[in-house]
């Protein structure tokens, strides 16, 4: 299996469009509530990275992972040292506009959006439209 969009770190025509338009959505998102931006974190993508794939790779979708793991395991797994977590899945969107505002018009997917305390992003593409955001704020 391949990913087809990574947030940061793909030398692929448009990545770098990609991951600033990713952070002009979520921090647009946040600074219409008060609350500080995020940065993208090559930890936080692994961590998504590692669950996309697993869930593209095995079939399944959910927040549990094939070997039972869950996002701060993953993120833990990825280097990140995490004081706050959180995960946002999908399924089905076409591109990255629809999957942030489906995301931002979902009130539990939302509310993870706009964790005063996070600092930190991941945000993950794999085959079938599997889509992972991991929110973090690291340093604990």
């Amino acid at each position: 299996m391949r990913i087809m969009l990574v947030a940061l770190g793909v030398m692929a025509l448009g990545a770098a469009a990609q991951a600033q338009q990713v952070a002009q959505m979520l921090n647009g998102v946040r600074a219409e509530e008060g609350l500080g931006p995020v940065q993208a974190s090559p930890m936080l993508e692994a961590a998504a990275m590692a669950h996309a794939l697993d869930m593209s790779e095995n079939g399944f979708f959910d927040h549990r992972g094939s070997d039972g793991s869950d996002v701060m395991a993953r993120a833990k797994t990825a280097g990140y040292g995490p004081c706050v977590i959180a995960e946002n899945i999908a399924q089905g969107q076409t591109d990255l506009r629809q999957v942030l505002g489906d995301w931002v018009n979902s009130p539990g997917h939302r509310a993870n959006i706009l964790l005063d305390s996070i600092t930190d992003y991941g945000l993950v593409r794999a085959e079938g439209d599997i889509w992972v955001l991991v929110l973090g704020q690291g340093g604990c």
